[in-house]
């Protein structure tokens, strides 16, 4: 990924959080593979509005952790303790994400140079099979360590 036209996020950031504030959007491809499938690395990129302060279950939210991070995850449960969020393609839960975190809201993706809408019954449909998506990714995490566990063993 290391090309001319490419740009490090942290760079161009006061840029992203400037238009976002003024009520534009901002489009570019994320790194990494916490999405997937919704999200292809190098090849989709995702459409970020303004956080207004309201945030669904199911919705994308792109923040910054206290460590200068940026990250694009799902949110999965709300709390007085702020936001539990989890990457479509990721079984550990990061809790705590407060709300002065998040950047913008994910409210398209281009794919294959399509542009689609977050509210269409596929994507819904989508959304609605990640929790079990979760248990077996889950499931095989355990299953993995305890074969791991079992090797170390007899050895």
């Amino acid at each position: 990924m290391n090309n001319e036209n490419s740009v490090k996020l942290e760079e161009i950031f006061p840029l992203i959080e400037e238009k976002l504030k003024m009520g534009g959007k901002v489009t570019f491809k994320p790194h990494g593979i916490s999405m997937l499938p919704l999200i292809r690395q190098g090849k989709d990129s995702v459409v970020l509005e303004k956080f207004d302060g309201k945030v669904a279950l199911g919705d994308v939210v792109f923040f910054k952790r206290p460590n200068g991070q940026f990250v694009l995850h799902r949110v999965i449960e709300k709390s007085k303790n702020g936001y539990t969020l989890c990457g479509d393609n990721q079984w550990q839960k990061e809790r705590g994400v407060r709300e002065d975190w998040i950047i913008g809201t994910m409210t398209g993706l281009l794919r294959d140079g399509v542009y689609a809408e977050l509210d269409c019954d596929q994507y819904k449909a989508y959304v609605k099979r990640l929790k079990y998506k979760r248990v077996v990714l889950l499931v095989r995490h355990k299953a993995r360590r305890l074969k791991e566990e079992f090797f170390k063993r007899i050895k």
